[in-house]
This record gives C-alpha cells, sequence and structure tokens, in this order.
C-alpha cells in the first residue's frame, strides 16, 4: 500500500495586497510609533487601525482591548532597551553614560511610562527590564553600597531620569498646544518676576544671575546631583 505524502502545512502568508500580515507584535510595535508620534490620548482601536490600513475587528484579533494594547507596547518597550556597560571602577562616569542612554530611550517613547500608570499596567516585570534593574543593583552593590542603598540607589537613578523626561523635556520635545515654544525657552522663566509686590528676594537675584542653558544641561546637573549624592553615602567616604 502506498504511503500518501502529508499535506504541506499551510504557512499564514507573509503579505496580502502588498501590505505585511498583522502580528501581535506589529500590533504592539504600531501601538508604540502611534504613542511616539501622536500621544496616548488619540491611541484608540479605531484610530490604530487606521494607521495600519485595516479595520478594528483586524487589530481585535491580536489584542482584547485598549488595556492589552498598551500593555503589549510597555512589553516591547521594556524588552528594548540595553543599557551600555557598568564598570564599578569607573563607576562615575558609568553611570552618567547609562543616564545619557535611559534617557534617550524614554525620549523616543515620551509619555509611556505615564500611559502605563494610568493603565495600572506595570514594565518592571518584563524579564529584560527585571535583568537591567538587577544588573544596576549589582553595579551599586560593587561600587561598595550596602544592598539596601544599593537598591535604592538603583531606584533614584531610575526615578530621576524617568522623571526628567516626563516633567521637563516633554513638553520641549513635543509643546502641548496651549504652550508657547517660545515661553519655555526663555531664561530666567517669566515665573521669576512676579508681579504684586511679592518679597521674593532669591527669586529675582535667580531672574538677575540665570544664565541660558537647555536640557541638556539641565539634564547633566540632574545626574551630577545624583552622582554627589550617591558618592557622599557614608560607605563610600569611608573608603
Amino acid at each position: 500500500m502506498n504511503e500518501q505524502p502529508a499535506p504541506a502545512s499551510r504557512r499564514r502568508p507573509t503579505h496580502r495586497k502588498g501590505r505585511p500580515t498583522l502580528t501581535r507584535e506589529a500590533v504592539g510595535r504600531a501601538a508604540l510609533d502611534f504613542l511616539g508620534r501622536r500621544g496616548a490620548a488619540e491611541l484608540t482601536m479605531r484610530s490604530l487601525a487606521a494607521e495600519l490600513g485595516v479595520s478594528p475587528r483586524a487589530v481585535y484579533n491580536y489584542v482584547e482591548d485598549r488595556r492589552d494594547l498598551v500593555a503589549l507596547a510597555a512589553e516591547i518597550f521594556a524588552s528594548e532597551w540595553r543599557p551600555p556597560p557598568l564598570d564599578p571602577a569607573r563607576w562615575r562616569d558609568c553611570l552618567r553614560a547609562y543616564c545619557d542612554d535611559l534617557r534617550a530611550h524614554y525620549r523616543r517613547h515620551p509619555g509611556m511610562t505615564t500611559l502605563a500608570l494610568r493603565e495600572n499596567v506595570t514594565m518592571a516585570r518584563h524579564p529584560t527590564m527585571l535583568r537591567n534593574v538587577d544588573a544596576l543593583i549589582g553595579f551599586f552593590a560593587a561600587v561598595g553600597l550596602p544592598l539596601p542603598d544599593a537598591y535604592r540607589a538603583c531606584m533614584e537613578t531610575i526615578r530621576a531620569v524617568v522623571g526628567f523626561v516626563e516633567f521637563q523635556d516633554a513638553p520641549y520635545d513635543r509643546p502641548p498646544a496651549h504652550l508657547d515654544p517660545d515661553d519655555l525657552e526663555r531664561t530666567p522663566p517669566s515665573w521669576l518676576r512676579p508681579d504684586g509686590g511679592l518679597d521674593l528676594p532669591y527669586l529675582r537675584r535667580c531672574a538677575d544671575e540665570l544664565e541660558p542653558d537647555d536640557n541638556d544641561a539641565r539634564f547633566a546637573f540632574t545626574v551630577e546631583v545624583l552622582v554627589e549624592g550617591i558618592a557622599a553615602r557614608p560607605a563610600l567616604t569611608a573608603r
């Protein structure tokens, strides 16, 4: 009796009508790109489907709802960052480079952190992010901090960078419609010269003495405060 050859397995086509077919990862990456360009307020299943050139029903084949879509985008976001090397012997320079690189990653996807918090989606459990956090704690421990302080230094590093991106970089990178970009760039800021005859001598002195700077200079100052604060910990000053 002749054996019949096994039927060839059917593979989903990679393109249809000139467009790549959707996958769950492709939908998540499209959402991440959408968030970077248009912001969280405009992200809906319908608006993303329009960007992809498909029907909303097609998107629902890969994600359950908007929260699942945000969780998928957050997962991809968390998985993509590869931090620079951390050498305890050169810890100050390495920490500065780490902060610069982390800032650049978050600036590529503005609003991702606040959106994840608002949607009750955590990025901290993704294996790549967990490995990055574990490595940073280990770095601070190798520098000489006790493990509890190494953990706190790790968390403070992340908070300092992400907070700067969300509250300082974001309005400059994508000014909201109600803000005048010239006001953002003005040094000193206008609020340092308040009206009303208030007795605010240090604000007025700052207004007179501040020199023009930019976000890169402000971020460098933020990182330097972080670096010197860690260097001042008793475990390191005693060495």
